[in-house]
C-alpha cells in the first residue's frame, strides 16, 4: 500500500480555505441580518397610505387646518322685520268702554191724558180754583186699575203724602227716577226690585187733583232735575 506525503503548501492551503469558508459564512450571516434591519427602518420610515393621499390631495378648502370665516348675522340688516311697529296688528282685543244700555220705558197704564207737565206755563187747578204749576202729567184711569212700574227698577219708598196722596218712588236706569201718585193698594215695599211692566199697586185718590177726574199722577227726575215724564221716559 503505498501513501501520499501531504506537503507543507497543501496543508496551509487546506486550512486556509476552512477558515476562509466559515469567514465568508459569518459575513453572509451579517449582511442577512443587516439587509433585515436596513428594511425594517425603511418600511418604519415610509409614511402611511392615508398621510400619502393627504399630501397627495390636499383639500385647502375643506382643511380642518384652514380658518373658516363665519358671517356675523348680528351685523347684517333684517329685512323680514318691518320697522314700522305701528302697522303691525294687535294680536290681543283692545278694551272697550262699555257701553251703558239704554232702557226702555212703557206707561203706567194706558189712557187719556188730561193735563200734561208744565214747569213753566200755569195751568188751572179745578180743585184750589187758581192758576200753578203743573210739574208731572196726569193719565185717566177708572179707580182701582192695575199701575204698572215703567220700567226696571228698586223701590226707593212707598210713603203717603197730604197732597199727592200714597206715593211709590222707583229708581230706574240712567239716573231716571219715577214718582207714581195717588196709588191704592201697594204690592211693593222698600228695596223691592221690579221690571218694566210688573204691576206694582191699584190707583187712588190725589188730594190735591181731587177735583179732576179719577186719574194717576205721574212725576219724574233725571239727576235730580224736574222732566217731561213722557219725554224722559221717551214715550213722547
Amino acid at each position: 500500500m503505498k501513501y501520499y506525503k501531504t506537503s507543507k503548501f497543501t496543508k496551509a492551503i487546506t486550512s486556509t480555505g476552512f477558515v476562509t469558508i466559515v469567514a465568508c459564512a459569518l459575513i453572509a450571516v451579517g449582511a442577512i441580518a443587516w439587509f433585515a434591519l436596513s428594511r425594517d427602518n425603511t418600511v418604519s420610515e415610509t409614511p402611511s397610505d392615508n398621510s400619502q393621499s393627504q399630501q397627495e390631495y390636499p383639500d385647502t378648502n375643506n382643511s380642518y387646518n384652514n380658518t373658516v370665516e363665519v358671517p356675523d348675522v348680528s351685523e347684517e340688516p333684517i329685512t323680514d322685520v318691518d320697522d314700522d311697529v305701528s302697522n303691525v296688528p294687535y294680536s290681543e282685543e283692545e278694551p272697550t268702554e262699555p257701553v251703558e244700555e239704554k232702557p226702555t220705558f212703557v206707561l203706567p197704564i194706558t189712557g187719556n191724558i188730561s193735563k200734561g207737565y208744565s214747569d213753566t206755563a200755569l195751568q188751572y187747578s179745578a180743585t184750589y180754583g187758581d192758576m200753578r204749576l203743573h210739574t208731572g202729567v196726569d193719565i185717566l184711569c177708572e179707580t182701582g186699575s192695575d199701575i204698572k212700574s215703567a220700567g226696571t227698577g228698586t223701590v226707593k219708598s212707598v210713603v203717603d203724602d197730604a197732597n199727592y196722596g200714597r206715593i211709590i218712588t222707583i229708581e230706574h236706569m240712567g239716573g231716571i227716577t219715577v214718582k207714581y201718585c195717588g196709588m191704592g193698594s201697594v204690592n211693593v215695599k222698600e228695596g223691592n226690585k221690579v221690571a218694566a211692566g210688573d204691576v206694582i199697586g191699584t190707583s187712588g185718590d190725589v188730594p190735591c187733583e181731587c177735583a179732576d177726574n179719577p186719574h194717576i199722577h205721574i212725576e219724574v227726575t233725571v239727576d235730580g232735575n224736574s222732566s217731561s215724564p213722557l219725554a224722559a221716559l221717551g214715550l213722547e
